[in-house]
Parts: C-alpha cells; sequence; structure tokens
C-alpha cells in the first residue's frame, strides 16, 4: 500500500529544531520551528494556526521539506492520521543509553498509519533544507487529514522527540483546473475555495478554529462542512484527558515549576474527573477542584517573583487561570 522514496538534495540554508518548510505547517513557526514540543503536533504555546490545508490525490507521491535549525543526531518519522489525531502512532519506546535519550526502534517495512521511519537518520548537521518523499496510500481519502513529522533526538535530553504537523487533503478532485473561484467551490462550509492565479489550480483552505471563535469561554467552538461554524456549551460530558490544559508551557522548559503546584494541579485534575463519575456530586468536587487552583495560582504568583523568571510566572498563572475557566462554566452549567 506504501511506496517510499527519500532524497536527500536540496537548496537553502540551515544549521534538535527543525521548520517544517512543506507541506504548510497547521501552526505559525518561529525562526528555529517552535512550537513543537509537545506531541502529537507541537501543541504548547499559542502560536496561530495557518489555517492551510494542502490538496493531494490518492497515491500522491508527496515531498516533505524541512530545516532543522539546532542539529542533534537522529532521524525522522512521518505518520498520517485520516479522521483524528489520536490514531497518529505514540512516540517510540526509547532505549537510554550516553544521553536519557539513547536510542528507538525503528520500522524498515513500517505500516500504515506510518509512512516512512528511520529516515534522513544523520550524525552530523546537515548545511542545506533537506527533502523527504512519501506515497500517500491509494485507497485513502480524506477533507482534512493531519500529516506529522517526528524528530528524534540521540543526543538529547528528555524530551527526545520533537513534533510538526501539517493538514492535508486527500481527495480524487484535488487541485482541479480552475479559472475562476466560482470553480472551486466545493460544499464545505469549513473551507474557503480558491482559484490560484499563476496555476489555474484550486486551492481549499481551512477556515480554522480561530474564526468561529465567539469569545465565550464556555462554549466548544468547531466547524462541520454543512453547518459551519458550531458552538457547544461545555459539559461534564465533554471532560476527558488533558481537560484542564497542561502546565507544562513553554517558557518554563528550562526552569523547575515548584512540586507543590504541580501537586495542586494534578489534584483539581482529580476532583474534576471524580465530578463526572459522580454527578450528583458534582458541583461539591468541581468546587474543590476550584478551590485547588486558587491555591497553585498563589504559589505560582508567589513564584515568580523568587524562584522562577517573569515570563515562565505569567505563562503558567495564564496556564492555570484558563484551567480556572473552565471549571468556572461547569459549575454554572452542571449544577
Amino acid at each position: 500500500m506504501l511506496a517510499l522514496c527519500l532524497t536527500l538534495v536540496a537548496p537553502h540554508m540551515a544549521t534538535a529544531h527543525f521548520v517544517l518548510r512543506s507541506p504548510a505547517s497547521w501552526r505559525d513557526q518561529d525562526a528555529v520551528g517552535n512550537p513543537q514540543k509537545l506531541g502529537p503536533c507541537g501543541d504548547e504555546d499559542a502560536a496561530a494556526e495557518t489555517g492551510v490545508v494542502t490538496a493531494f490525490s490518492p497515491g500522491d507521491t508527496i515531498t516533505i521539506a524541512l530545516d532543522e535549525t539546532i542539529f542533534h543526531p537522529g532521524h525522522y518519522r512521518v505518520a498520517l492520521a485520516v479522521n483524528d489525531r489520536s490514531e497518529l502512532p505514540a512516540e517510540p519506546p526509547v532505549t537510554p543509553g550516553v544521553t536519557p535519550c539513547g536510542s528507538v526502534p525503528i520500522s524498515n517495512s513500517p505500516a500504515f498509519p506510518v509512512l516512512a521511519d528511520g529516515v534522513l537518520e544523520h550524525t552530523r548537521a546537515f548545511s542545506e533544507t533537506q527533502y523527504i518523499q512519501v506515497t500517500l496510500p491509494s485507497t485513502v481519502t480524506c477533507a482534512r487529514c493531519t500529516l506529522q513529522v517526528l524528530e528524534f533526538m540521540s543526543n538529547h535530553t528528555a524530551p527526545c522527540f520533537y513534533h510538526h504537523c501539517a493538514h492535508i487533503s486527500v481527495r480524487a478532485d484535488a487541485g482541479e483546473a480552475c479559472t475562476s473561484d466560482a470553480d472551486c467551490a466545493d460544499n464545505d462550509a469549513c473551507t474557503g475555495d480558491r482559484c490560484n492565479s499563476e496555476t489555474s489550480r484550486c486551492e481549499h483552505v481551512d477556515v480554522g478554529p480561530s474564526s468561529c471563535d465567539d469569545g465565550n469561554a464556555c462554549t466548544r467552538d468547531s466547524c462541520t462542512p454543512a453547518e459551519g461554524c458550531v458552538a457547544q456549551p461545555i459539559r461534564l460530558a465533554d471532560v476527558g484527558a488533558g481537560f484542564l490544559g497542561s502546565l507544562r508551557v513553554s517558557p518554563c522548559s528550562t526552569e523547575r515549576i515548584p512540586p507543590a503546584i504541580g501537586a495542586l494541579f494534578r489534584q483539581a485534575d482529580t476532583f474534576v474527573t471524580r465530578a463526572t463519575q459522580s454527578p450528583p456530586k458534582a458541583q461539591r468536587f468541581l468546587t474543590r477542584a476550584s478551590k485547588r487552583l486558587r491555591r497553585a495560582a498563589k504559589k505560582a504568583t508567589k513564584a515568580s517573583t523568587r524562584s522562577l523568571s517573569a515570563e515562565c510566572g505569567l505563562a503558567l498563572g495564564a496556564a492555570l487561570d484558563q484551567a480556572q475557566v473552565t471549571i468556572q462554566c461547569l459549575l454554572g452549567r452542571d449544577r
């Protein structure tokens, strides 16, 4: 089902952080490629979404271009999620060596959803842009898939992986010929359809969740092809893993967050879970969760004037504030 072709040629300077050049990243990247530390797609920070969905056809051989901006020995893996990012494979298990990241297993005959593994393996810094070519399965179609490029770094402290993703579509009519935007209409309310005047080919650009933001922190905003923007109130039924967010914020990546803050955050998360398990007692558990978050926020404020940098303190406070908002939304709608 899969064919793989690897090419290591290019023009472009590069010096492990990496920048995904193409297909277009789902989020804006800075000069060294951030955000990229949290899986599956570089989910830390609040970088704006690009809204770009690059169109391909089933069976296309596509070219991935990247620049490695900070060198570490390692290699790359490419995978494809068709319906949801949860389909992306987990990071491979790490065997520590001279450094904590040591080595990971490489599949010489990768099975879908992995398209390629162990590519661009290197022990020296690249001097130019690198290219990976993979062939999409001829049996897969989707309106908005997630193409993941995962970098493994062998000579590194944890985390051992960096992540980038691109939104792509795979359909038989990809890149259809056109003379005007009207020729490209696809009856999908979640895409902007336009005709590229230079190539005379259609492009379908995802409007992105940010375009559906109704300004209400107590709603989950999404876009459906048939209805367009849809806002649903946050309820206990929406609670799942990671509902309160994460304290792993980029400005704190090199700093030690006081353990008491993390402990209080985990306690709050536990109380939210207990609220979902016992709806009649939900208000009691959510109130307890809210109190834990307030205590954590106070400790974060103190730490920002003592043991943490101002940037880390602000980012940590923002994460705790957002978690508190979600708790208040649940209290307001599920009491």
